[in-house]
C-alpha cells in the first residue's frame, strides 16, 4: 500500500478507533490523533496509530514477525485462513483483528467480504507496520489488549482473536448487537511433533473449556475443528517455532540449525475455529 491508501484507511478507521485512555472519539491533526478529551497519539511514518500506553507484555520482535509473515505465505494455515474468513458474516461492515500480528487474517477476511473494511491492533510495532500495509482497506494501530481495546462500544461486526488473548467482557462492549467474535484455539495434537526436538509450549487439555469461561458473557454461537498434517522443510519448521511465544525463548541460530539437522518434517495442524455471539436484549 502507498502513503497515500494507508492514510485513507487510517483516517476511515477513526469512525471505530477510540482513545486507550477514555475510550473518547479521536480528530486527526496531522501526524497525530486527539481525542475530544485531549489525549494525543502519534500516527507512525507507516501509517498505524501509536496507542500502545506501556505494554505489560513483550510484543513480537521484527525477526518473529518476518517468520510469521513468510510461513503464512507457503500456504500452511491457509485452511485455518479460509475458516476464519468464512465465520465472519457475510454483512459485517468493520472487522477487528485483534493481536493481529501481520494482519494475514483480517486481508482474507476483507477478500472475502469487498464492502467491509477492518483494522489490525497489535502490542508489536513491527507487527503493526506489516499490517498497515497488508491490505487497502485495512488500518492498523499498536496497543496493549490486555489493557483495554481501543475500539468505541458497538462499533465492530466481527472480531477476530488467533491464537491471541482474549476478553470476553471487552468483546462484548466492542461488538455491534449481531456482531460476532471469532476465536482461533490450537487443540492438544497441534504442531506436538515440535515439542520434544523444540521444547515448545504445549496446550492444555482444558482449553477450549477455559476458553468459554473467558468469553462471558459471550456465547458460544458455532465452531469448526481444521485438522490437516503438513510436510514442513527445514525453514519453515524453524519459522513455526520461532513466530510464536517460543520466539522469546528459545535461541533462534539454534532453533534453525536443529530444524536443518532434521530435515523435512511431517507436522499435525489442530485448531478450533469457534464464534461467539452476544446475548439476545
Amino acid at each position: 500500500m502507498t502513503s497515500p491508501e494507508r492514510t485513507a484507511a487510517l483516517d476511515a478507521a477513526l469512525t471505530v478507533l477510540a482513545c486507550p485512555v477514555c475510550l473518547a472519539a479521536f480528530a486527526r491533526s496531522g501526524t497525530a490523533l486527539i481525542c475530544s478529551e485531549g489525549h494525543t497519539f502519534d500516527v507512525a511514518k507507516q501509517g498505524y496509530a501509536a496507542l500502545a500506553t506501556g505494554a505489560t507484555v513483550p510484543g513480537d520482535s521484527a525477526p518473529m514477525v518476518r517468520d510469521r509473515v513468510a510461513f503464512l505465505a507457503a500456504g500452511h494455515y491457509r485452511p485455518i485462513t479460509d475458516a476464519v474468513a468464512d465465520a465472519v458474516p457475510g454483512d459485517a461492515r468493520w472487522i477487528a483483528d485483534l493481536a493481529s500480528g501481520p494482519g494475514t487474517y483480517l486481508a482474507a477476511a476483507l477478500e472475502t467480504h469487498p464492502e467491509a473494511r477492518g483494522v489490525a491492533i497489535d502490542v508489536s510495532a513491527p507487527a503493526a507496520r506489516t499490517a498497515a500495509g497488508a491490505h487497502p482497506r485495512a488500518a492498523a494501530a499498536t496497543a496493549d489488549l490486555r489493557r483495554r481495546v481501543p475500539l468505541a462500544t458497538g462499533s465492530i461486526d466481527a472480531a477476530l482473536v488467533v491464537f491471541g488473548p482474549r476478553d470476553g467482557m471487552e468483546l462484548d462492549r466492542i461488538l455491534a448487537s449481531s456482531g460476532i467474535a471469532v476465536i482461533v484455539i490450537p487443540e492438544p495434537e497441534h504442531l506436538a511433533e515440535l515439542r520434544e526436538p523444540f521444547g515448545t509450549l504445549a496446550v492444555g487439555p482444558d482449553k477450549a473449556q477455559r476458553l468459554v469461561d473467558r468469553m462471558r458473557p459471550l456465547r458460544e454461537a458455532g465452531r469448526r475443528r481444521v485438522l490437516l498434517r503438513r510436510t514442513l522443510s527445514p525453514a519453515d519448521v524453524a519459522r513455526v517455532v520461532l513466530m510464536g511465544p517460543n520466539g522469546h525463548h528459545l535461541d533462534h541460530d539454534e532453533v534453525r540449525a536443529r530444524a536443518e539437522g532434521i530435515g523435512d518434517l511431517a507436522v499435525t495442524i489442530a485448531v478450533r475455529v469457534l464464534r461467539f455471539a452476544r446475548e439476545a436484549g
